[in-house]
C-alpha cells in the first residue's frame, strides 16, 4: 500500500526543541544543561532607563523644600518669638513627608533584589519605621499622651482614612473592586485579639476609680495601705495597686503582642504565601543598583530620625509656649498619625484607581497591623529602657475610653465591610464618614 507522505509529515510530532510552549527564540537545552530551578536564572542587574533623578519620587522635593528650613528654624530664628514653633513644625512635618517617599521608594528597590521572602520582610520592618522613630523622640521627652494617640491614630487612620478613600477613589472608577477574602478574615481576627489586649488596662483603672467592679481589688488595696502606713488614704493606695498591676498587663500584652506579629510574619511570608499573595503583583526591574538603594535607605532614615526629632522639639515648643491650641489627643491621633503615614496612604489610594484593589488592601490593613503588633510593644519596653520599669516611669498600654470607642468602632465597621471579598465607594463614605466624626470627637476633647 502507497503510504501518504503528505499526510504524515502534517501529523507528525514536533522536533524537541520546538515542543509546545518553547522559546524558539533560543535553542533547547537537554540533558544536565536544562535549568533545573529558579535559582539558575540570571542575578537582578538594574535595568535603568532614565537618569537616577528622574526615578526620585516627585514628592522627595519635599524634603530639599524643608531640610533647609528646619536648620533654620531650629538653629538661627529665635526660639521666643511664638510663630518658631508653628513654622518649625510645618517645615520638619513637610520635610518627613519627603523623606517617607524615599525610604519607601528605596526600600522596594532593595526587596527586588533580595527575592520574595526577605522582600516581604523587608518591606514590613521599613514600613512604619517613621512612626517609630517619631514615636521614641516623643517617648523620650515624656509625651505618653501623644504617644499613645499616635498609636490609635495610626491604626485609625490606615483602617478608616486610607482604606476609605482608596474605596471611594477606586470606587467611582469600578462598580465593584474585590480582594482577597483570607486575608481579610486572617487580619480582622489579629485586629479583634489586638483591641482585646489595648482595653484590659483601662478596665483595671477604672476597677481603681469604681472599686466595687473588682472587689478583689479592693482587698489588696486594704492589705496594701495596712503595710504602707496606717494613716495611708484608701483611694492613694488603691491608684498604687492599679498602677502597678496595669504596668505588668502592659508589659505582658506588649510581649504576646510581638510574638503575634513573628508568628503573622511567619504566617504571610512563609507558610500561607501562597494565599495571601497579590495576584497583581507585577515583575519590576530595579532602577538603582544594590549600593544606592542601600545607601538611600541608610541616608533617608538617618534623616528622618533627625527631622523626627525637630519634629517633637517643635511639639515641646508648643507646650512650653502654651500656644497650643488643640489637644494633645488631636495632635497624636490625627496630625502625627497622618503625618508619618501620609505617603503610604497616597500610595494605597493611587494603586486603588488601578483597580488593584489587593494591593491597596494589604498597604493599609499590613501597616494597621504593623503598628499595633510591632510599634505598640516595643514603645512599651523601650519607655522602661528610658526611664525606669516603675508606677509612672513605664509608657502603659492604658488608652482613653473616646480612643478604645474609636478602634473598636473602626474594626467593627471594617470587619463587616470587607467580609464579602468585596468593596464599592459607599462602604469608603462609610469609612471616611466615621473617621471624620472621630477626629472632630478629638478636637474638640479637653
Amino acid at each position: 500500500m502507497k503510504t501518504d507522505t503528505r499526510f504524515m509529515a502534517e501529523h507528525a510530532p514536533p522536533p524537541a526543541d520546538h515542543a509546545p510552549g518553547a522559546d524558539a527564540s533560543r535553542p533547547a537545552t537537554q540533558g544536565a544543561d536544562a535549568p533545573r530551578s529558579p535559582a539558575d536564572r540570571k542575578p537582578v542587574v538594574p535595568h535603568r532607563t532614565r537618569p537616577f533623578w528622574q526615578t526620585l519620587p516627585k514628592l522627595g522635593l519635599l524634603l530639599a523644600i524643608g531640610l533647609p528650613l528646619v536648620f533654620y528654624f531650629q538653629f538661627a530664628a529665635d526660639h521666643e518669638a511664638p510663630s518658631t514653633a508653628t513654622w518649625l513644625f510645618i517645615a520638619a512635618a513637610m520635610a518627613i513627608l519627603g523623606t517617607v517617599t524615599l525610604i519607601g521608594k528605596a526600600t522596594e528597590e532593595v526587596a527586588l533584589y533580595a527575592g520574595p521572602l526577605w522582600g516581604g520582610l523587608l518591606n514590613a520592618t521599613f514600613g512604619n519605621v517613621t512612626e517609630l522613630i517619631i514615636a521614641l523622640f516623643a517617648l523620650n521627652a515624656g509625651l505618653y499622651e501623644v504617644v499613645r494617640a499616635s498609636i490609635t491614630g495610626s491604626i485609625l487612620g490606615n483602617l478608616l482614612l486610607v482604606l476609605g478613600a482608596a474605596m471611594v477613589y477606586g470606587g467611582t472608577k469600578y462598580p465593584t473592586q474585590r480582594f482577597n477574602r483570607t486575608g481579610a478574615h486572617a487580619n480582622m481576627g489579629m485586629l479583634w485579639v489586638t483591641l482585646l489586649i489595648l482595653t484590659v488596662p483601662a478596665l483595671v483603672h477604672l476597677a481603681a476609680v469604681i472599686p466595687d467592679l473588682d472587689p478583689s481589688l479592693a482587698g489588696v488595696e486594704a492589705e496594701a495601705a495596712a503595710e504602707v502606713a496606717e494613716d495611708a488614704a484608701q483611694g492613694e493606695s488603691l491608684q498604687e495597686v492599679a498602677a502597678q498591676y496595669t504596668d505588668e498587663i502592659s508589659i505582658a500584652g506588649a510581649g504576646i503582642l510581638l510574638t503575634l506579629y513573628v508568628l503573622m510574619l511567619i504566617f504571610s511570608l512563609r507558610t500561607h504565601r501562597f494565599l495571601l499573595r497579590s495576584d497583581e503583583a507585577e515583575h519590576e526591574a530595579p532602577e538603582w543598583s544594590i549600593a544606592v538603594a542601600a545607601g538611600v535607605l541608610l541616608g533617608a532614615t538617618l534623616c528622618v530620625a533627625y527631622l523626627s526629632e525637630a519634629f517633637v522639639h517643635a511639639i515641646d515648643l508648643f507646650r512650653d509656649s502654651g500656644t497650643l491650641e488643640i489637644s494633645e489627643l488631636f495632635l497624636g491621633v490625627v496630625v502625627v498619625a497622618v503625618v508619618g503615614n501620609a505617603a503610604e496612604g497616597m500610595v494605597a489610594v493611587w494603586v486603588a484607581r488601578e483597580n488593584k484593589m489587593e494591593l491597596s488592601f494589604q498597604i493599609a490593613m499590613g501597616s494597621s497591623l504593623q503598628v499595633a503588633l510591632l510599634v505598640a510593644p516595643v514603645l512599651v519596653f523601650a519607655s522602661g529602657f528610658m526611664h525606669g520599669w516603675g508606677p509612672g516611669e513605664l509608657m502603659t498600654l492604658e488608652f482613653s475610653p473616646f480612643e478604645l470607642l474609636s478602634l473598636a468602632a473602626a474594626v467593627l465597621i471594617a470587619g463587616n465591610a470587607l467580609s464579602d471579598g468585596e468593596s464599592n465607594w459607599l462602604e469608603g463614605a462609610m469609612f471616611l464618614g466615621m473617621y471624620l466624626f472621630f477626629a472632630l470627637v478629638f478636637w474638640f476633647h479637653p
